[in-house]
């Protein structure tokens, strides 16, 4: 069975774009900290951008 989600077409692009925007972000982020030498715990606060975007893209996906 399959699951006919609780969103609209549009709440669909509209968690899958923010979750893609969270992504390069978060990869912009970390390759500039990475440049300047930040600390391990700066990279890894990356992580929660990470998180986010692939929760939005998840979400997307699932139509939830």
């Amino acid at each position: 069975m399959t699951n006919p989600g609780n969103i609209g077409p549009r709440g669909i692009r509209r968690r899958a774009t923010l979750g893609a925007i969270a992504l390069a972000a978060a990869g912009a982020l970390l390759l500039a900290l990475i440049a300047v030498g930040a600390p391990v715990a700066w990279t890894a606060a990356c992580g929660v951008l990470f998180w986010l975007g692939g929760l939005g893209i998840f979400q997307a996906r699932a139509k939830t």
